[in-house]
């Protein structure tokens, strides 16, 4: 997957042009790394409000 970012800045004349590339097993696994920090989070909070 690439994302691509493009940004002209018109009063310093200046372009921006950042380009990432990452695997898709990366973006997979990232994912799922946040939404299980998100999930333990929450059930963290809920056993503690018991």
């Amino acid at each position: 997957m690439k994302l691509r970012i493009l940004a002209e800045d018109k009063p310093a004349e200046k372009i921006f042009d950042y380009q990432l590339e990452l695997a898709d097993e990366t973006i997979i696994l990232s994912t799922a790394l946040l939404s299980g920090a998100i999930a333990l989070a929450g059930l963290f909070s809920a056993l503690k409000e018991k």
